[in-house]
């Protein structure tokens, strides 16, 4: 395995598998990235008969999994228009996913705090990872859904990810002296937004005033630097890529009365789609490796276990459980399929991985995440290949007048005035 050569030829061959799994998914709604952890798991099983040790891939698997979530959180935020009629998809998103979050987390911490008798502020820190949906699957999986309930799921998913690591952040990081957890959070919020969405205001503008062809790469890279000061300094860094996205992509909103002048909409409709472009190949490139080289070191000996089974599907019955009554408030008609939209995921393995790390606490069985992350891909796969993709199918907010709201918007429709 040290020859460059052999390197290169692996890592294509998951490439091109990785393509067709891709294309397998559109036709069968299976989630490609059971397919990709499958690839990882056989590899295993074919390194381990032939009496070959896997390497520690653990820092790769984190490093992957940061550069992963950038860039989905970006392609998710570059997939959203904001507009008139979607105002209130974005208020439900953004209630619902912070309600099934919390409530989530808590009643699986009690699950974790009874079985595994942990203390409970142990517990809820290993309930985090398993209560954010993962974007990183979301996205690519709900192309087959009508654009109202696609545009939902997006944003919940995006912003489950979002909130899950700040209060993974604000969980184990220590309140400054003289200050309450909440004013603490409270700062931390009004900091990371205020300077996300000035720092996103000066990229969109420089970013389309930069006459050279390399500038693609060179703005991943900002934000690569901006994020990663942020999380170094335990600020919600991940606001930044979002909020830039979300500028980018909706200049229209954004840049209004005197602000129009700074910026030309045609030439910043034309760097978007290139960077759409970009962002999505990078995107379907790190999540190819990152769930292979999860298969790669999952611990199968464990998979088996009767505890972790009984635990992961208390586990997952919470979260569908609770995704239905959450969402039932805030959906006057259908909530199929998005009950079962939930999966597990990247965030999911890069959270589990920072406790493992750097929090010396009881360990956890790594069965319990392995079960959870397969199981709600399953059944996302179920609630995928059922779900009605017609036009009368029609998602409803229940806030304010909603009921009187279709959110199927028009996508020539490109003010919110």
């Amino acid at each position: 395995m040290e020859n460059p050569y052999v390197i290169v030829i692996l890592s294509s061959l998951l490439i091109v598998f990785s393509y067709l799994f891709t294309q397998i998914s559109k036709w069968t709604k299976i989630p490609s990235v059971l397919f990709l952890i499958g690839t990882g798991v056989a590899i295993q099983f074919l390194v381990k008969s032939v009496g070959l040790n896997i390497p520690d891939l653990s820092q790769y698997l984190s490093l992957l999994g940061v550069v992963g979530l950038m860039m989905i959180v970006l392609e998710g935020a570059l997939d959203i228009k904001i507009h008139r009629n979607n105002i209130k998809t974005i208020l439900a998103a953004f209630t619902t996913s912070v309600l099934i979050l919390g409530i989530t987390n808590s009643l699986i911490a009690e699950i974790i705090y009874y079985f595994l008798e942990v203390n409970f502020i142990d517990a809820f820190l290993y309930a985090i990872p398993l209560s954010v949906v993962s974007s990183a699957i979301v996205i690519p999986s709900v192309h087959t859904l009508i654009p109202a309930k696609k545009e939902f799921m997006i944003l919940e998913a995006t912003l489950s990810d979002i909130f899950g690591i700040m209060l993974f952040a604000f969980w184990i990081k220590e309140p400054p002296a003289g200050q309450s957890y909440f004013e603490a959070i409270s700062w931390n919020i009004v900091i990371s937004v205020g300077l996300s969405v000035l720092l996103s205001y000066i990229l969109v503008y420089v970013f389309h005033k930069i006459k050279t062809d390399i500038k693609f790469f060179l703005f991943l890279s900002i934000l690569a630097l901006l994020y990663s000061i942020g999380e170094y300094f335990h600020y919600s860094a991940l606001l930044i890529i979002l909020i830039f996205g979300l500028v980018l992509n909706n200049t229209h909103a954004f840049f209004r009365w005197k602000l129009k002048s700074f910026i030309n909409h045609e030439k910043v409709k034309d760097i978007r789609q290139e960077f759409v472009m970009i962002t999505n190949e990078t995107s379907f490139l790190i999540r190819t490796f990152f769930f292979v080289v999860f298969g790669l070191t999952m611990n199968l000996e464990g998979l088996f276990h009767y505890e972790a089974i009984v635990i992961s599907v208390m586990i997952m019955m919470v979260i569908f459980l609770t995704r239905a009554l959450n969402l039932k408030v805030f959906l006057k008609s259908t909530i199929f399929p998005q009950m079962l939209i939930a999966p597990r995921g990247l965030v999911t393995i890069l959270l589990f991985n920072k406790i493992v790390e750097h929090y010396n606490i009881v360990p956890f069985d790594e069965a319990i995440l392995a079960w959870v992350i397969i199981g709600t891909n399953l059944v996302m796969m179920l609630g995928l290949i059922f779900s009605g993709s017609s036009e009368d199918d029609i998602l409803r907010i229940n806030i304010g007048d909603a009921s009187e709201t279709h959110l199927d918007y028009d996508p020539e429709e490109e003010s919110i005035e």
